[in-house]
């Protein structure tokens, strides 16, 4: 493809567009870098303030019923019920990358639980990690305020919405897949 595209621009006389542009790319992906990595740090810092401030513990009570809904093989009392909430409620904020430390948390847990072995937990976390129902996309919303882009309010229902159905399709299918595997 690299090839093809310096074909293409020595063909067709944009050769010197094409070096500005290469020697312009490592300095917009330092600032990219510096921007989103802000945000990142920023993110982070403000969760750390929730979790040791126990409005996670205090919010993740909502969510230990629907926890153990989805995940039946793992023991109500067991602490990996609490980093899976504290996972959800990152990915709900739209702090996913917030939440990445948790989900490995999550995930060394249930490995511990499932004796080193890929189980149907570790398989549903994953899917549900990955689907992260969003409330507040915050970091849509911050990367977005990096690039100087106009910030549509009105997106935020229907994010919520597609989020929340992806989300729950995700389980859906993953559950199905486990429940078809079994039967086999």
């Amino acid at each position: 493809i690299i090839l093809i595209s310096i074909v293409y621009g020595v063909v067709n006389g944009n050769s010197e567009k094409m070096v500005e542009m290469l020697l312009d790319t490592p300095k917009s992906t330092l600032d990219m870098l510096i921007n989103i990595g802000g945000l990142i740090i920023f993110y982070n810092g403000l969760f750390k303030m929730a979790i040791d401030s126990g409005v996670i513990n205090k919010f993740s009570k909502y969510f230990i019923k629907i926890i153990h809904l989805i995940f039946p093989e793992i023991p109500k009392d067991h602490i990996v019920n609490e980093y899976i909430c504290c996972n959800i409620i990152a990915n709900m904020l739209g702090l996913g990358v917030a939440s990445t430390p948790i989900a490995l948390k999550v995930l060394k847990e249930l490995s511990i639980l499932s004796n080193n072995k890929l189980s149907k937990p570790m398989v549903t976390f994953t899917v549900l990690n990955i689907s992260s129902f969003c409330i507040l996309p915050l970091s849509i919303i911050g990367i977005r305020e990096v690039y100087k882009a106009n910030i549509n309010l009105e997106l935020i229902p229907l994010l919520i919405i597609i989020t929340f159905l992806n989300t729950v399709i995700c389980i859906l299918i993953s559950k199905i897949i486990m429940r078809v595997n079994n039967e086999k």
